[in-house]
């Protein structure tokens, strides 16, 4: 009988990442097990630093301070990090106290960091320019952030400045949480994004997914892999998805492209909402198949208009927040999402399109 005392590092760590994975709780409970267990058991726990707001109680960045303290006390834990993620934010009240001068030295204290996702009110974003030096620095070459980080995501192009301190963006998501504000288009931030990170692989927002828009990223981010242009576009009947397909072909590398749920498509499906749907079983069976009718008609769409020949060899489609794949039978099927993560809603785990059958549900 192999005793767990036996095992060997690779088999705790593969352990460690699948727990990571699923019951993170559990992989805390696992590390105290021995010293051995331990050490190999960190690196994952770590992985993610979460950073809420304080609690209505607090109204305070005092527990904020000591905790960033604990954290940057323990090396183990620093060179663990690979994703921040900062949530500093209320949608209905605002903390009007300053950041302490610790989370700064949170902020670029992470030598191995991959990610960041930084959701704070637009009132410290001028602390955090005072900060960074941003206000009177015109020197767009200057590095803060270590060269590992090559994701952002931030609530707003207000926040865009921060891309101006990494050395190679891959991924930048602009999502606010928040319909109150959406994110506003504008050509120069994104002119700008393409001379700073032209090779930038991942873009999501929320704007509308219309030529105009398209072609402006087109040609400032021609590398982009991935584009989800998540706004709603109304009810206005010229002005379909279905019209703005083709400019898509612009971007010759492009795998991946998310939309909205199919209600904000423009498409002739709007729903109703509230107990007109939920206390009538019989019409939601039937906005069920009409919302099914108008996915397969948009997959259909892309196939022709964006994946005709000459065009780029699409991988996925997300719409809403299901994940259709391109499978080997020429057309696109719905994938089965185990876990999903990030306010681009970024897919872990996915199963195998090709094993997954024809079955809808």
């Amino acid at each position: 009988m192999v005793h767990y005392s036996n095992l060997p590092d690779d088999i705790l760590r593969y352990l460690c990442q699948t727990m990571r994975m699923e019951k993170l709780h559990g992989l805390m409970n696992l590390s105290g097990v021995d010293r051995r267990t331990r050490e190999i058991a960190l690196p994952f726990v770590f992985n993610q630093i979460f950073v809420p707001r304080p609690s209505e109680d607090q109204r305070s960045w005092v527990g904020l301070e000591k905790t960033i303290n604990v954290i940057l006390a323990n090396q183990t834990i620093v060179s663990s990090v690979r994703n921040l993620d900062v949530y500093l934010y209320d949608a209905y009240s605002e903390f009007e106290e300053k950041l302490p001068r610790a989370f700064f030295t949170l902020l670029f204290s992470f030598p191995k960091i991959s990610s960041l996702s930084i959701c704070l009110h637009d009132m410290y974003c001028s602390q955090i320019r005072e900060e960074l030096g941003d206000e009177n620095d015109s020197d767009t070459s200057r590095t803060l952030f270590p060269s590992s980080l090559n994701s952002l995501a931030i609530p707003d192009r207000k926040w865009m400045f921060l891309t101006r301190y990494m050395l190679q963006l891959e991924s930048l998501v602009i999502e606010s949480l928040t319909q109150r504000n959406p994110p506003s288009f504008n050509k120069d931030d994104i002119q700008q994004l393409g001379v700073k990170h032209p090779g930038l692989k991942k873009f999501y927002c929320q704007e509308l997914c219309v030529t105009e828009r398209v072609l402006a990223i087109a040609r400032s981010l021609p590398n982009l892999q991935e584009i989800g242009l998540r706004g709603g576009i109304g009810r206005h009947p010229s002005n379909s998805v279905m019209d703005h397909l083709s400019c898509y072909r612009m971007l010759p590398k492009l795998k991946r492209i998310s939309f909205p749920w199919v209600s904000f498509l423009g498409v002739g499906f709007y729903p109703p909402c509230g107990n007109a749907y939920f206390n009538n079983p019989g019409l939601r069976v039937r906005l069920a198949a009409k919302a099914k009718e108008v996915t397969e008609q948009l997959l259909e769409g892309i196939q022709r208009e964006v994946m005709a020949p000459g065009g780029p060899r699409l991988q996925t489609v997300v719409v809403g927040e299901t994940v259709y794949a391109y499978g080997s039978k020429g057309r696109f099927q719905k994938s089965r999402i185990i876990r999903r993560i990030g306010r681009d809603r970024r897919t872990i785990v996915e199963e195998d399109i090709e094993n997954s059958g024809d079955e809808d549900d």
